[in-house]
């Protein structure tokens, strides 16, 4: 009964969040936030900070107030970027909260990233120099699961074991099309074949 009360919120939280994003229509360069009750803050996200310890943005609001927003206080946010809007969602992981990009989202199966800012030593005429850059990373959260992070060595492994239960699938992955670049349509067909078993059932 738990395990199905929580699959109920999360999908009712995301068709809130998702029609948030759909029905506000935004004019072009219009972030917003989402509260914790559901309510959209609009105004412009100026930064969007990743480490691995943390990740917060920081939002100027429609007065020109500027706040740093961690993750734990909001539901999450929306960021138009060259005339595509991303949606974010606030997840604990591993006693963290983080702000993760939807890039995939079913029932049964999500697909999100996320940007670690990683030091890359390098050095010019003998002096040492630091530079910043990102690294992205993968997560999966299956229904009832908190998100874990997939790797391009252990994708199959992983998901080998939790896929079980449609064998069709486990078999072709590592395959043509069903590689680690290609987990969009992973995540696509096991939600596919989920929807299809639910039928049956």
């Amino acid at each position: 009964m738990k395990c199905l009360l929580t699959r109920l919120f999360s999908t009712h939280l995301f068709v809130m969040l998702t029609g948030l994003l759909l029905a506000s229509n935004p004019s072009p360069g219009k972030d917003f936030l989402i509260t914790l009750n559901g309510s959209k803050l609009t105004g412009n996200i100026k930064i969007i900070s990743f480490s691995s310890n943390e990740s917060s943005i920081s939002f100027e609001n429609d007065f020109g107030d500027i706040y740093t927003v961690h993750p734990a206080t909001v539901s999450g946010f929306a960021h138009a970027e060259k005339g595509k809007t991303s949606l974010y969602e606030s997840k604990l992981l591993d006693g963290r909260w983080m702000f993760l990009k939807v890039e995939k989202r079913g029932e049964a199966l999500s697909l999100y990233m996320s940007s670690e800012r990683q030091l890359k030593f390098t050095s010019s005429s003998e002096s040492p120099i630091i530079e910043k850059e990102k690294s992205t990373q993968i997560w999966l959260q299956f229904a009832d699961e908190q998100p874990f992070k997939i790797y391009r060595l252990n994708f199959k492994s992983v998901l080998r074991r939790k896929m079980a239960n449609y064998p069709v699938l486990v078999e072709r992955l590592g395959k043509r099309g069903f590689k680690y670049n290609n987990l969009p349509a992973i995540v696509d067909l096991y939600n596919q074949l989920d929807k299809q078993k639910g039928k049956r059932s």
